[in-house]
């Protein structure tokens, strides 16, 4: 576009745009209401023991000032809009700042932003938010909402023309598949009810009624109290606010009882006090939809990431290969847990990093808050730290970034990162519950590396080390001859094929993870294992489908190598299934 029809763009565009009038009256009311707030936060004197000039506190004087600041300022606002002119250069800066590119969609986001962080903060104005802010906060809450009505209201058709929502998607359109992915999405969707409904009974086991749940319930029986405390009305608003976010056991974060409690609520909105005695109702729920669904969800992901949904067969048998495998299966099967979730977060990282394509826009961005999910709920985050910091170094070499911004890229991966791990575990803002969580660290990490005293050890698997760990990833998921057929697979994968960065991403996703597992872990549980191997386990037919690619050397074309490489994945592949069979049917006996 050209200077001349940008200009004429613009000036076309002005009858949309906010006029001054609106801006001088959203200047003066915000003034007015902030004056509202200022008596507000003067109404009641401060406690005798805090009073120090004027029976107020320094804190309410120190708020007081800055309110009255903020309203000064307001006012000298409205004064010079009042006084200028439509035409005024300072004006037109702000309308074409707004106009130009898709800043108007960022400008409702933050507006957006700011009404529901408001909203969180007056909320929380009853747990560690200081009460004397909650005036200030309303405040703050009502000026986005008055800027977000006043630009859609002006706006309006900008908003429609720049089709933000379709633009700014975050998942790819049912209709950007071709037909024969969409075949493949829905055969695997099947496959996943078929799955759920086979795996029902498994997950009503222990539930017939509080004893049972007692005999059969191994950890649930410890979470299934901590949940139930968490929903628990209070007697006060502040009490059940308490109940709701500081649940005083942080050996699993609050993304995992958020989403549990959140299943839960249809069935405590029916049933009432009566609602932690319904095991049978309550249990199976939380089992498929926090546990089962998750897991199905990650494996669709690993099986989109590593074959694209080409053909039915292959997509199918990878994603069998994942959900039937031993240790999949023992988390599936009566066994509601946080791992599920933990490893749906892994997978969206490994989905948004791959969906980024080294543009470092929104999917970069996406793959930080996930990484935050990820700590928040089971700390497994932190391992990323590699991949990102090589995904970075990546976009150095292929001049996409120069260093200045990709160290600001990185900083502010780093704070969204950061910033979603604080609000995902809302407790971290309580000086006692973060005392409380870094004591159950701090216990935890022990049992990790020294195993949990008392238990019956006859293989002496409670310690680190290959020796040790290469059994447990045999009984529950791949043979030593798989394992390091799918390690070749991957690094194959790395530097051929279409598929090369969510290859990349993997490996070092699989180094960090999997080194601290194998050489600093002596606990063998299943479920730790489960975003280590499954994404591995994905790339069980890279190779073939690599040098399928053409993006290989000639030598990877020859057709005896093409058809070799198949025969030998398909026969690693269909070897390692059988041995899995073997382990897992006596489980529905």
């Amino acid at each position: 576009m050209n200077p001349t029809s940008e200009k004429s763009e613009f000036e076309n565009n002005q009858s949309s745009l906010v006029p001054s009038c609106s801006l001088q009256q959203l200047v003066l009311l915000t003034a007015v209401e902030g004056i509202a707030v200022l008596i507000f936060t003067f109404w009641k004197p401060s406690e005798p023991g805090s009073a120090k000039l004027l029976g107020y506190s320094f804190e309410r004087l120190v708020l007081g000032a800055i309110t009255l600041t903020g309203i000064f300022a307001l006012l000298c606002a409205f004064q010079y809009l009042r006084k200028t002119s439509d035409t005024d250069s300072f004006e037109k800066k702000i309308r074409h700042f707004i106009q130009t590119k898709d800043r108007l969609f960022f400008v409702l986001v933050a507006c957006i932003g700011g009404i529901i962080l408001s909203i969180w903060s007056f909320v929380f104005s009853w747990l560690f938010i200081p009460a004397n802010l909650r005036p200030q906060i309303v405040w703050a809450g009502i000026f986005f909402l008055q800027v977000l009505v006043l630009l859609i209201r002006h706006q309006s058709h900008t908003i429609r023309k720049g089709n933000y929502l379709e633009k700014y998607r975050l998942f790819p359109r049912f209709s950007d598949l071709i037909k024969k992915q969409r075949t493949v999405l829905f055969v695997l969707g099947a496959f996943s009810i078929l799955y759920i409904l086979i795996l029902l009974p498994s997950n009503l086991n222990g539930t017939e009624d509080y004893g049972a749940f007692q005999r059969y319930g191994g950890d649930e029986v410890v979470i299934y109290p901590i949940l139930m405390d968490v929903m628990k009305e209070g007697e006060t608003f502040s009490a059940t606010l308490y109940h709701l976010f500081i649940y005083e056991d942080y050996h699993y974060g609050y993304p995992f009882y958020a989403w549990s409690a959140i299943v839960l609520l249809p069935i405590k909105l029916i049933n009432g006090e009566s609602f932690p005695n319904l095991i049978s109702i309550n249990l199976p729920l939380l089992r498929i939809f926090v546990s089962v669904i998750p897991v199905i969800l990650a494996c669709l992901i690993i099986t989109w990431l590593f074959t694209r949904f080409q053909s039915i067969l292959l997509s199918l048998s990878v994603f069998i290969f994942l959900l039937l495998t031993p240790g999949t299966l023992q988390n599936n099967q009566g066994f509601w847990h946080p791992d599920g979730l933990n490893l749906l977060f892994i997978c969206l990282v490994l989905y948004f990093l791959q969906r980024d394509r080294l543009r470092f826009g929104r999917n970069f961005f996406l793959a930080a808050v996930f990484i935050g999910l990820s700590i928040g709920t089971r700390l497994y985050g932190f391992f990323f730290v590699t991949a990102v910091a090589a995904y970075l170094i990546m976009g150095l070499f292929n001049k996409v970034l120069s260093l200045r911004t990709a160290i600001l890229r990185g900083l502010l991966f780093i704070i969204l990162m950061c910033t979603t791990i604080l609000f995902a575990d809302p407790f971290l803002f309580r000086a006692d519950a973060r005392e409380r969580m870094i004591e159950i660290m701090q216990e935890k990490s022990g049992e990790m590396v020294e195993g949990y005293a008392g238990d019956y050890d006859p293989r002496n698997d409670y310690r680190p080390g290959w020796d040790a760990w290469y059994p447990a990833f045999e009984d529950h998921y791949t043979e030593m001859f798989c394992f390091f057929f799918l390690i070749a697979s991957l690094l194959f994968g790395c530097f051929y094929g279409k598929m090369q960065l969510v290859h990349r991403m993997e490996l070092f996703w699989f180094l960090m993870i999997g080194g601290y597992l194998i050489f600093f872990v002596a606990v063998k549980s299943t479920q730790y294992v489960l975003p280590v191997l499954l994404p591995l386990m994905g790339t069980i037919f890279s190779i073939p489908l690599a040098i399928q690619s053409g993006m290989t050397p000639a030598f990877y074309q020859k057709k005896l190598i093409r058809k070799g490489s198949w025969i030998l994945a398909s026969g690693i592949y269909l070897s390692q299934l059988v041995i899995n069979f073997s382990k897992i049917l006596p489980r529905f006996r």
